[in-house]
């Protein structure tokens, strides 16, 4: 026996053995990361062709669902670990300053997507892009409006994943604490808040809209927890090991998913080819439904199984680029907000035809791209340049 910690100790009492070593952070995350940033600015353009070949064409879960299933690994790795090192009331803090930024970002975002929205209205002599944004409340209550900003009680289309990411955080100390007793607690609390926001319809109001917000915390918190727990399991040594069984089950989802989605039946001649309405699995994404969060953690788990840590094509050029993306995860999903609202206009008031669906794809990635890399760049350059002078240092030591 070598003592080797064991998935089933770890779920039911948080153990691992003396010795177990915590494994490096994975390669892979901020790749997929990065390509999840992509692919949500592809599918925020509104009429965009090349929508039809990414995920939320191809099976019952989309980019939203990698980005939050990744954020929570990052966060275990980012925010547990702190918690750990320095304590909870320390290790909060800094979660707390980590909301403080994206409540910042969201607000900032808000501010520039109501100046352009109302631009594009005013020049294109067209309100409804008021309409497709859901922030025509905002002009014609605005005072109001302002004040459910500012409690993030007001979410225009475009504007969801940050406030679900303030919430998630703010609920992380505490199950982070859960995790540390057992992480079958945590996971227990979160499935039972998931039930809750189902049946017991939990939700946050968005007030100007009459609506709730688009991606309910209650319920997207569980893929959340997951990408935690996963997280923690990373920290402590314990690896989920290889099954065929549910590299099989893994398959059985996404092939299930498949045919749901039917891709194919965007091709003339080929709409007969898919499942009748009745026959189809709703996946609603607002509750985060057990079919879309099946289908992430059946991508995920193959993924974990059939790319190599190490695969060639993640440190080429194009990989490094998109890896670039990954680390800088706030300003690039800010950008491709902005970008994908750009398209959006592009193709209402120019045209969808080839050459322009063309050109508003590669002009949007290549920027989402370049941007990446010089925000890397420019991080790596701020780190490797030596302090001069004592005030310098300060500024360095306290920021």
């Amino acid at each position: 026996m070598n003592g080797s910690p064991t998935l089933t100790a770890w779920f039911w009492q948080g153990a691992t053995a003396p010795g177990a070593g915590p494994a490096a952070r994975d390669s892979r995350v901020d790749i997929f990361r990065g390509l999840a940033l992509l692919i949500i600015f592809i599918d925020h353009v509104a009429g965009n062709w090349l929508s039809r070949v990414t995920p939320s064409a191809m099976g019952l879960s989309d980019a939203a669902e990698y980005f939050v299933l990744l954020a929570g690994y990052s966060a275990a790795f980012a925010y547990g670990s702190a918690i750990d090192r320095r304590g909870l009331l320390a290790g909060s803090a800094q979660v707390v300053a980590r909301i403080w930024r994206l409540y910042t970002a969201h607000l900032g975002l808000f501010i520039f997507m109501a100046a352009a929205v109302a631009l594009m209205a005013l020049k294109a002599g067209n309100p409804l892009y008021y309409e497709h944004v859901a922030i025509l409340p905002f002009f014609q209550d605005t005072a109001n409006s302002i004040l459910a900003m500012a409690v993030l009680l007001f979410l225009p289309n475009y504007l969801d994943i940050l406030p679900l990411y303030i919430v998630l955080l703010a609920m992380l100390p505490l199950l982070w604490v859960m995790v540390r007793v057992a992480p079958a607690l945590a996971l227990a609390a979160s499935v039972a808040l998931y039930g809750a926001a189902w049946y017991l319809e939990l939700a946050i109001p968005n007030l100007p809209t009459g609506g709730v917000w688009f991606f309910n915390p209650f319920a997207w918190q569980l893929i959340f927890t997951v990408g935690l727990l996963t997280g923690h399991a990373a920290l402590n040594g314990v690896g989920l090991g290889r099954s065929r069984l549910l590299l099989g089950l893994a398959l059985a989802v996404v092939a299930a998913g498949l045919v749901n989605a039917a891709p194919w039946a965007f091709i003339p001649g080929l709409e007969g080819l898919a499942l009748p309405d009745l026959w189809r699995l709703d996946p609603d994404k607002t509750n985060l439904s057990p079919w879309r969060l099946a289908h992430a953690l059946a991508l995920a788990y193959l993924v974990i199984r059939l790319v190599p840590v190490d695969a060639a094509w993640m440190r080429s050029r194009w990989g490094r680029l998109i890896d670039d993306c990954g680390r800088q995860s706030l300003p690039l999903f800010c950008l491709g907000v902005i970008l994908s609202l750009a398209g959006t206009f592009v193709f209402f008031e120019i045209g969808r035809g080839p050459l322009m669906q063309i050109l508003v794809n590669v002009v949007g990635l290549a920027l989402l791209l370049g941007a990446g890399r010089v925000l890397q760049w420019y991080k790596m350059a701020a780190v490797k340049t030596p302090a001069r002078g004592p005030a310098v240092l300060s500024e360095v030591r306290f920021r």
